[in-house]
């Protein structure tokens, strides 16, 4: 029996407090409930993957996440991992109603084989940077809560803020305003993340007033619902900022349609809608097409977001990272191979 037979799988849920409250246009939470899996082989080797419960996915709490990841874990004893592309691969055919838990499944499954290996998931996605700058999330707070939570993301070398907004205007502008009070005069960045709450004509009298505020907008993210084909090729059009694509885009096939359709601009991946493989059939349907390349993440720990940063280091793919979940977590288990200079990712290896 090689190495790299799966010979043990372990789950553990569990509940990290948030600084602040995470709002926006979909919902409001204040804890992290996430369910962490490690895969663990015949050699010794071991892998962690980790799915969070979302508002963006609220269907999928933590008990129906932990029971279909018990179920993933279960069926790979015994397995080679060295046969890892099979085994995923059967994996999303059978739980494809269940992203991050297959997705938690997957990064587990990989980091263990690699790590028998001796190599890191950077290592294997080709090791293309050392480090990595991250934007900072400001969620849909009051003016004062949205200033504070600024200041300290500049404290700690935030250059780029992304701030959730959605269909009141006058609201939205007044978080900008309180965000960009905290920042320097010069260079300040902004990302706008409509989380499917906005319209073509919002959206683009948000970004010309930003402007109008000393802010450069970098990025459009999900503006308009995830259904609504028209309205996100006609801002797609007209907006002078890149458009990127985020719920709408959960596997291969949804970003050709985003490719050939002309839905955006640019496209997010998020390891806990696509997995690691699907995640760079992605990247290379959005490259062949010109389009953006953003890397987000859920509500992951620091060891849960190892996966995603992995990614980030290893392709260098992304023009926009947004993988901040740890740092918006009061508590959380740190990361172990990886580490946060404040908004800085760096590897270990």
């Amino acid at each position: 029996m090689p190495s790299t037979t799966v010979s043990d799988f372990a789950l553990e849920s569990f509940t990290a407090r948030l600084k602040r409250p995470f709002i926006t246009s979909l919902g409001r939470k204040d804890w992290s409930c996430n369910v962490g899996m490690t895969v663990t082989l015949k050699g010794g080797a071991a892998g962690y993957g980790e799915a969070s419960s979302s508002l963006a996915l609220a269907h999928l709490k933590p008990a129906a996440l932990s029971r279909t990841m018990e179920r993933l874990g279960r069926s790979c004893l015994g397995k080679d991992a060295s046969d890892a592309g099979r085994i995923i691969a059967h994996a999303w055919a059978k739980h494809a109603d269940s992203p991050p838990a297959v997705s938690a499944f997957e990064a587990a499954l990989l980091q263990a084989l690699l790590a028998d290996r001796g190599l890191t998931l950077a290592d294997w996605l080709g090791g293309a940077l050392r480090s990595a700058r991250s934007d900072v999330t400001l969620s849909a707070w009051d003016p004062a809560m949205t200033a504070e939570a600024a200041a300290e993301a500049a404290r700690d070398g935030f250059k780029t803020l992304k701030i959730k907004v959605g269909g009141d205007h006058r609201r939205n502008l007044a978080r900008v305003r309180s965000a960009l009070s905290a920042m320097p005069r010069r260079g300040r960045r902004l990302i706008l993340d409509g989380n499917q709450g906005m319209t073509v004509a919002g959206a683009l009298k948000l970004v010309e007033d930003c402007a109008k505020e000393g802010a450069l907008v970098e990025l459009l993210e999900q503006p308009l619902s995830k259904t609504d084909h028209a309205g996100m090729r006609e801002l797609t059009r007209r907006s002078g900022v890149p458009v990127a694509a985020d719920e709408m885009v959960l596997s291969p096939a949804d970003a050709v349609r985003v490719a050939d359709l002309g839905l955006a601009s640019a496209v997010n991946i998020k390891l806990a809608k696509s997995g690691i493989l699907r995640a760079l059939e992605i990247a290379s349907v959005a490259r062949s097409a010109g389009l953006g390349l953003m890397v987000g993440c859920m509500a992951e720990s620091g060891q849960g977001l190892t996966a995603s940063v992995h990614l980030a280091l290893g392709t260098g793919f992304f023009r926009w990272v947004d993988l901040d979940s740890d740092y918006l977590h009061e508590d959380a288990r740190p990361p172990r191979l990886w580490r946060r200079n404040g908004s800085q990712l760096e590897s270990l290896t």
